[in-house]
């Protein structure tokens, strides 16, 4: 968890490109007159001889309470903090070389994406004070003017420090010239952070309460107990920790376990028990982290606490709380001690995939097991570390961690860019709107128009589509395939630095393994690898609500829209066939029939009118 502040709060991540400043030696003389003032307000004079600091506060986030430590190193920007939000715990820093992340189990992972990275670069160093170094630490520096908010004005920078892709506003107080808010862009979330109760520890001059204001709802509040000049301890605090979960086990001394699957729209289910209960239903996802639905957790007597506001690929936020399940069995892989986020899975992602989604495993698992998805034969197969998965004769391709998901070099339309990798989406491939706008040319002269082509965390994602050329992975290439060109200005497609996310209708094509200690995937094409690219023929969006089969869009242009099917018409029968005897699968399904196949729809309208409609299927993309 990032927490925001000066030398007491570190910086959310911010994730837009930064403008090119003048370097510091050719900065504005206001930039250079402001910095020497506010140094002075700072008292960075008195901690001219100190080489590093330990700054101790108490945390109030997500709706739980806590404690925070962050160390500091003053010469060359390493920063190191923890946080223990009970039954949040995690730490993260940079070290001047990565930036890396730790959770309550002790496993450790290196921040690859670069908002992540800039992240923590910013974060070091705003928190070492590297502004008021000499040339501003190598920093881009520019004048940005005064500023407005509640009615005080306010002296602007904006700063890039050196190896960040991610400029953030540092304000300052007019009149003391001392630091008062700070600004944080991170794509589509923005942060403002307020400094005040300023108190002197030593002769440095320091905000011991910040509160953030986040556009994602998670907002927190920090206030220093204690600052300490030169702690003992801190170089082994400031280092990277080596340690790895010892949480994970295969049972009777096996090595690897298979786990048959069951696939829908290329989502991957299995079954997973917990706390000795179940099976209970859940989807694999590597762009997804451990979440368990709010009834299911009652059952198994894992009880949430804390409120965390999480966004995925739709416009809006989820509420999560915590919880911890003593023991999680997958196959004969067994987890203990697990956290999980609580949310309701059965009905945010339930209502659209027709079929019990009782939660959802990820990140936790994979970061543990060397994980291999045979997509051909419907199974996944988890390993101990160490365990020879890979056949020889597979493409093996490295992988960086984007949070908590991986990304890879991949090139769309000879374009070098950078993709995620996501088993939980059910398209081919989404392009995220930023890399669209800085690339027209990959935008295919025919496009649709926009519809839901999606529904997860935060509801439904709206895009367009049409037919990408290529995209390349390692020495592999596919042509003609049907892109997502989302039009979301919110959630996860909105997200900068990532050209594109790969999902299920892609990665079906091979079996992958995952070795997320080694950071590779290892890719072997099965024999869906040249299928053609196709979609459904209706223009129709499906969920299931109270057994209901609901239109949540009928795109416009599409079959559906003009045989005059609308957003919120029921579908009572198929065919002849009750709609309510057939899963949401069967009956997407009748909608991937040969293009020119009628299919007759009984539809309940608004006021519970009753019609039939002749849809005639048509290939629109």
């Amino acid at each position: 968890m990032k927490h925001l502040r000066l030398a007491a709060l570190g910086l959310i991540a911010a994730a837009i490109v930064a403008p090119a400043f003048a370097r510091a030696a050719d900065a504005d003389s206001r930039v250079a007159q402001l910095v020497t003032a506010s140094g002075q307000a700072l008292g960075i004079s008195s901690i001219a001889s100190v080489n590093t600091m330990r700054v101790d506060m108490s945390i109030s986030a997500v709706g739980l309470t806590g404690t925070g430590t962050q160390w500091i190193d003053l010469r060359d920007g390493r920063f190191g903090e923890s946080t223990n939000l009970g039954p949040l715990v995690s730490q993260d820093g940079y070290d001047g070389r990565v930036a890396w992340n730790a959770d309550q189990t002790h496993l450790v992972w290196n921040t690859g994406g670069d908002s992540g990275r800039a992240s923590e670069v910013d974060q070091a160093f705003l928190a070492s004070y590297a502004l008021w170094q000499p040339q501003m630490s190598g920093a881009a520096v520019s004048w940005l003017g005064t500023k407005t908010a509640s009615g005080i004005s306010y002296d602007v920078l904006s700063i890039t420090p050196r190896d960040s892709l991610v400029p953030f506003e540092l304000w300052f107080d007019r009149t003391t010239h001392l630091p008062a808010r700070a600004f944080f862009v991170n794509g589509f979330t923005t942060a403002t952070s307020i400094f005040s109760d300023y108190r002197k520890a030593g002769g440095l001059t320091v905000p011991y309460a910040t509160h953030t204001d986040s556009s994602d709802g998670n907002n927190s509040d920090a206030t220093i107990t204690r600052v300490t000049l030169d702690p003992p301890g801190a170089e082994a605090a400031l280092a990277r920790p080596q340690t790895q979960p010892m949480d994970f086990s295969m049972l009777d001394g096996k090595t690897s376990t298979s786990i048959p699957v069951t696939l829908s729209e290329n989502h991957v289910y299995l079954d997973v028990m917990l706390n000795g209960k179940g099976p209970y239903h859940f989807i694999f996802d590597t762009g997804g982290a451990n979440i368990v639905d709010p009834a299911v957790a009652k059952e198994i007597g894992a009880f949430g606490s804390g409120s965390l506001q999480g966004s995925g690929v739709g416009s809006t936020t989820e509420n999560f709380s915590f919880a911890n399940v003593a023991k999680m069995q997958v196959g004969d892989a067994v987890l203990t001690n697990q956290l999980f986020g609580v949310a309701p899975t059965r009905q945010g992602f339930g209502v659209s995939a027709g079929r019990p989604v009782d939660g959802l495993i990820g990140w936790e698992v994979l970061a543990r097991y060397v994980t291999t998805f045979d997509y051909a034969n419907k199974t996944v197969t988890l390993s101990l570390p160490g365990t020879p998965t890979a056949p020889a004769n597979a493409q093996v391709v490295p992988f960086v961690f984007y949070g908590t998901q991986p990304q890879i070099a991949c090139t769309i339309d000879g374009i070098p860019a950078e993709c995620t990798i996501d088993t939980g989406a059910r398209d081919t491939i989404t392009f995220m709107g930023p890399f669209t706008t800085a690339h027209p040319q990959i935008i295919p002269a025919t496009l649709t128009a926009p519809g839901v082509n999606g529904f997860g965390v935060g509801g439904p994602a709206i895009g367009r589509l049409g037919r990408l050329a290529s995209v390349g992975i390692g020495d592999l290439t596919l042509t003609n395939l049907i892109a997502d060109y989302s039009a979301q200005t919110q959630g996860a497609f909105a997200a900068p630095f990532v050209a594109a996310n790969i999902g299920g209708n892609l990665l079906r094509r091979f079996t992958i393994t995952f070795d997320y200690r080694s950071g590779t995937m290892a890719l072997v094409p099965n024999a869906a690898l040249h299928e053609p690219d196709v979609y459904e023929r209706s223009g129709l969006f499906l969920i299931r609500h109270a057994g209901s089969t609901v239109v949540v869009d009928a795109r416009p242009g599409t079959p559906a829209a003009s045989a005059g099917i609308a957003k919120g018409d029921v579908i009572a029968s198929i065919d002849g066939s009750p709609a309510g005897g057939m899963s949401l699968g069967q009956i997407r399904d009748v909608f991937y029939q040969p293009a020119g196949t009628v299919v007759t729809l009984q539809i309940t309208g608004k006021g519970a009118a009753q019609r039939t409609v002749k849809l005639t299927l048509g290939d629109y993309i």
